[in-house]
């Protein structure tokens, strides 16, 4: 509520004087650009208690979010505030379509299903599109599934999984063991075979013959020869078939995101297919049977829901604005509409939400934060924050603002990541003000020489950090947890073969002499880059640089490539976005997990994003402990009651320094 003086209090926080001014700001459209951890979910809420304590019905506000736990966790916050049953509207932008639709049958969960039946139904007769779909596999497995087998199952030596890959491809299905680790026992990861014919052999991944089929597969094929198996492949309708079985969800969600994408931001087959001209003519073939694939797939699907008179949450928006631009219904009159997380907007969103404007004359209040806009392979598109102003003339005043005060990270982290992510020429300039630096580090590197030394480096950290404090290890992409080990070790985890969650729980572990077994420490909680946006936890690491991972992510998917960009001025703008919210979900200790160089150096890096972290500022060096001898990585001692850093290479280097805080 408003007290005496410009004083408001929100969710039992008073607005600080930028989120009061934001609040507070009359102009007919604003955008509020808030830095992460600047309180952007309280200074929404705040202008909803204004607008309702300067006598707006609140019937005719509506909150808008972008998807389903983003609505109820707003939700949730409104009614916290105005002590539930508020009457105003809080939905998706999709939900609001589907409204205007007067609740047209959603397709919702349903798409995965239709699509896999799509799927698996043509490629058991269209021996074109069985091959074209099998070449889609192979393309998502250079991206996001590079870990998984034809068969289903992730496994991630390179070996082991060409071995699983050829039985599968003959009909054969296969036992995978994962490696087992203890300070007493390692066991290695393992494929074991049997063709029902009294054939049968194990492989281990530190075989000589593994490692040779993780260069050249057919030492695969060659093996199984020798061991009495006939390695016929299976036609490929088959073979496809069963791919889709195998693969569970995967394939149809991955298809699913790609129909989406291509219906928010209105790019049509016709458009993919003109880009696809412009690819070498090596490279063009097999992207074209990629479209064909896609656009049987898309027209078949549409096909079963004109059919069933559905729509699913893309077609909910464009079907609706269609309809609100030839004079149809456009729901209830809404006064006020404010948007969450505007950043990832995509282009038939503000299409709705101009269409619906046109007729009432809203009143438009946004909030995002374009340092954050990371969500483009599902259509986000941050030209439509870049562009606001241009956007949304003709509507009235136009006002934007800035909330810059973060009540999450210390100044350090503040100035590390804002620095980082603004040399972006095209990003949104603030100054961001952070919370004071404690009298520890808040910053530094965690150097590895190589991928086997990364668990090492954060269970030794993790022995000397409070056990209170929460604790979060964020890679680019899921197949990085593996940088902890299989899940047997210091590390526990499991992973289902089909789950495909950016979030795994995981358990530290010491090994107990006395038991002779493990002894759960602390939870730990494994979050990609994208599923650790707005979470945040007292100590981050960032898993920033290892041999098969870590950021930036340069794998290229040759048919998102193929989607209209604009050039922001820099390469990899939307990966140095990534990396930024990686670094600002910390609340106290930022450790950037990076490998070194050749030379072994501490405050050195493989990672250009790293390297550049260290050129623009000297606080990681400063910040960042090495060896005084060698100066390589240290790790923290505690021998006879005090607490070292050790050279890591000891007893080859004796070197010491003096501990002076975590």
């Amino acid at each position: 509520m408003v007290g005496a003086g410009p004083v408001m209090v929100v969710r039992e926080h008073p607005l600080d004087p930028q989120q009061l001014a934001a609040v507070m700001d009359d102009a007919d459209t604003q955008l509020v650009i808030a830095a992460a951890g600047t309180g952007k979910t309280t200074t929404l809420v705040g202008k909803v208690r204004h607008l309702v304590d300067t006598g707006v019905d609140p019937k005719g506000i509506l909150l808008i979010s972008l998807t389903n736990n983003t609505v109820a966790d707003l939700r949730a916050s409104i009614d916290s505030e105005f002590g539930g049953g508020f009457p105003g509207d809080v939905m998706t932008i999709h939900a609001l379509g589907n409204r205007i639709l007067r609740r047209r049958s959603c397709v919702g969960k349903d798409r995965t299903r239709l699509l896999g039946r799509i799927m698996y139904d043509t490629a058991e007769v269209d021996r074109r599109f069985a091959r074209a779909l099998l070449l889609y596999v192979e393309g998502l497995r250079t991206v996001g599934y590079s870990d998984v087998s034809l068969c289903g199952i992730s496994i991630r030596n390179r070996g082991l999984r060409n071995f699983a890959d050829a039985l599968f491809e003959c009909g054969i299905r296969c036992t995978y063991e994962r490696p087992v680790v203890t300070d007493r026992e390692t066991k290695p990861a393992s494929v074991h075979a049997e063709d029902g014919k009294g054939h049968r052999f194990t492989v281990y991944s530190d075989d000589d013959v593994v490692r040779k089929a993780a260069k050249e597969p057919r030492e695969a094929w060659e093996h199984m020869e020798r061991h009495g198996f006939q390695c016929e492949r299976l036609n490929p309708n088959d073979l496809a078939a069963e791919v889709i079985n195998a693969w569970g969800d995967r394939l149809p969600e991955a298809m699913g995101a790609l129909i989406s994408r291509c219906k928010s931001t209105g790019t049509t087959i016709g458009d993919l297919r003109r880009a696809n001209g412009r690819n070498d003519t090596k490279t063009r073939p097999r992207v074209e049977e990629k479209l064909s694939l896609l656009d049987r797939v898309w027209d078949e699907y549409n096909m079963l829901c004109m059919q069933g008179d559905m729509a699913d949450y893309d077609d909910m928006v464009i079907q609706a604005t269609e309809s609100v631009r030839a004079g149809g219904p456009y729901g209830r009159r809404y006064t006020h509409v404010l948007v969450d997380e505007y950043q990832d907007v995509s282009p038939t969103l503000v299409g709705l939400l101009r269409a619906i404007r046109d007729r009432t004359g809203f009143r438009l209040f946004c909030v995002g934060d374009d340092w954050q806009s990371i969500y483009s392979f599902s259509g986000g598109d941050v030209w439509q924050f870049y562009d606001f102003e241009r956007i949304w003339e003709g509507y009235g005043t136009v006002s934007v603002s800035r909330i810059e005060t973060t009540y999450r990270c210390p100044q350090t982290i503040v100035d590390l990541s804002g620095r980082f992510v603004s040399a972006n020429p095209m990003q949104q300039r603030k100054e961001v003000r952070g919370v004071r630096d404690p009298p520890f580090r808040p910053a530094q590197l965690l150097p590895v020489n190589s991928d086997r030394d990364i668990p090492r480096a954060i269970a030794n950290r993790l022995d000397f950090i409070d056990p209170g404090e929460s604790v979060f290890i964020i890679g680019r992409t899921r197949a990085d947890v593996y940088a902890l080990g299989y899940g047997s070790g210091q590390f526990s985890f499991s992973l289902g073969d089909r789950s495909q969650s950016g979030s795994v729980d995981i358990v530290y572990r010491r090994w107990d002499e006395d038991s002779g077994d493990w002894r759960d420490v602390r939870p730990v909680r494994f979050l990609t880059a994208h599923s650790s946006k707005g979470l945040e936890a007292d100590n981050v690491f960032i898993l920033a640089d290892r041999d098969r991972g870590g950021f930036p992510n340069t794998v290229s998917d040759e048919l998102s490539d193929l989607f209209a960009t604009r050039d922001e001025g820099i390469p990899l703008a939307e990966e140095r976005r990534v990396f930024y919210v990686a670094m600002t979900r910390a609340r106290r200790r930022l450790f950037i997990v990076n490998r070194t160089d050749e030379d072994h150096y501490a405050q050195s890096a493989r990672s250009p994003f790293v390297t550049e972290l260290l050129g623009q500022s000297p606080v990681l060096s400063r910040s960042t402990p090495f060896c005084p001898e060698c100066f390589g990585p240290v790790r923290i001692v505690e021998h006879d009651g005090r607490r070292f850093y050790g050279c890591c290479d000891y007893p080859n280097c004796r070197g010491v320094r003096r501990f002076d805080g975590i």
